[in-house]
């Protein structure tokens, strides 16, 4: 895999979903923020955030709730 692009933020998965969860809200909040929208959908957030996500668990994906990165059933 290529090395990320500068300003690229990557979310790691080495402190466990609930770290990724909780990065993945925080970024999206900053996102937020700084464009003055809410992305449409998960992929929407991450196509335009330059935002890299670890790989969500088998069976699940991620999705925005509540101004929130969340796992759901895929």
């Amino acid at each position: 895999m290529p090395p990320p692009a500068a300003g690229t933020v990557v979310v790691s998965d080495q402190g466990g979903i609930n770290a990724v969860l909780e990065q993945l809200s925080l970024e999206l909040r900053k996102y937020v923020v700084r464009t003055r929208s809410v992305p449409r959908n998960f992929e929407d957030f991450i196509a335009k955030s330059n935002v890299q996500a670890p790989a969500p668990p088998s069976g699940k994906k991620y999705a925005i709730e509540n101004k929130a990165v969340v796992l759901v059933k895929r």
